[in-house]
């Protein structure tokens, strides 16, 4: 088991966590294939319009978004895209809890737990990592559709309008309350995997907590995630500059010695790359110019003529594109790496604070499965625990 200071300090352990092959491999493996499934949702949706397939490649490449690129689409390419959106975003919070678990038993110094075994465990839970920002959001809806009957209510001549304003001062605190709930979904969606993971509960546990970090924990709670945002994102740049620099030297190295036929293929396949990412470069410029070309292209490729171009050459250069994919989404992986274990580390602290337990030392239900004889330990709730 490691020995956490149960602080901010522990954030900075979270990009060397996630420098793991096991780690980045859950990470790529899920959310590339959710990230999959979106793409053809997307291409789709796109292509129902009235596109093809080149024409949706040319203007978006492999990040396609139907929100304006249509103006007027029609409700079944809203519905392919956004079926797209809720395949990603249901692959991103299981492969999260999966990453999260692999995380949690390496800080317990499980050193065996495997990306099978993150996967199954995510697998069991999927239904409580989906349920508990569903049911605030649920919650919202009804506060809302509650609001709007009694609006339809004041309509009521002479006393519909008496009524209203004698409660004003409740439907203050009701309006509040959906405010705080909508503030307690979004920390939800940040900390559910990282909570299930580390205490093996189910959606109420996530709401419970949810609830109780938010409310007593808020300052700490907010400090932390920027925290682990900027800590996440140096450690991502640093590695995709690491990253860039190794293929500049693989190139140069190639070049050298392959020639011209390394430089037909490589040139192509960046290019291939560069097309792809195409509303990429135009997020990242802007706002980051001055390192954007240290970790991303610094110049454009230009494509060689296909028809023209040796059959091998070409499947080489097809063979490079995906090649250098793999390695982007690697990077991306290690990024998205960094900060669900930052998550994990934050509610480590805070739960350390809150109710003075050390999750690291229970054993939980899967722990308790693999050894019969290891008591199970269930976290408690201590919403009211002395600070």
């Amino acid at each position: 088991m490691q020995t956490l200071r149960f602080d901010a300090h522990d954030l900075l352990r979270a990009p060397r966590l996630a420098f793991s092959l096991q780690r980045i491999w859950i990470q790529w493996l899920g959310t590339g294939s959710g990230y999959l499934v979106y793409l053809l949702f997307s291409y789709a949706a796109l292509m129902s319009q009235g596109a093809s397939i080149a024409g949706v490649w040319k203007s978006h490449g492999l990040l396609p978004c139907l929100p304006g690129a249509q103006s007027s689409a029609s409700w079944y390419a809203w519905l392919l895209w956004g079926l797209g959106v809720l395949a990603l975003l249901i692959a991103f919070l299981y492969t999260n809890t999966a990453v999260a678990r692999a995380a949690y038993m390496h800080l317990k110094g499980n050193h065996f737990y495997s990306w099978r075994e993150a996967f199954a465990f995510a697998g069991k839970k999927i239904a409580s990592i989906l349920f508990a920002p569903l049911s605030l959001l649920i919650l919202i809806l009804l506060l809302v559709f509650s609001s709007m009957i009694l609006g339809w209510m004041g309509r009521i001549p002479y006393i519909g309008a008496l009524g209203v304003s004698l409660f004003t001062v409740i439907w203050f605190l009701a309006s509040l309350f959906i405010v705080y709930t909508l503030v307690v979904t979004i920390v939800s969606l940040w900390h559910t995997p990282a909570i299930i993971a580390a205490t093996d509960e189910d959606a109420f546990e996530a709401v419970f907590q949810s609830f109780s970090l938010t409310w007593t924990q808020p300052w700490r709670l907010l400090l932390y995630q920027a925290a682990n945002l900027v800590i996440a994102a140096a450690a991502t740049g640093f590695f995709a500059f690491v990253v860039k620099k190794s293929l500049l030297l693989m190139n140069r190295l190639f070049g050298l010695f392959m020639g011209p036929d390394y430089n037909a293929f490589a040139v192509h396949g960046q290019g291939l790359l560069q097309a792809g990412l195409v509303q990429l470069q135009a997020l990242l410029q802007p706002p980051f110019q001055p390192f954007a070309a240290q970790v991303y292209f610094s110049k454009a490729f230009m494509l060689g003529d296909a028809a023209g171009m040796p059959v091998m050459i070409l499947i080489a250069a097809y063979f490079f594109f995906f090649s250098l994919l793999f390695i982007a989404g690697w990077v991306l992986s290690y990024g998205l790496c960094c900060y669900t274990i930052g998550n994990v580390l934050t509610l480590l602290a805070l739960r350390r604070r809150k109710d003075g337990e050390n999750l690291l030392e229970r054993k939980d239900r899967e722990e308790q499965e693999e050894d019969p004889g290891a008591e199970f330990t269930k976290p408690s709730p201590g919403i009211d625990s002395p600070q």
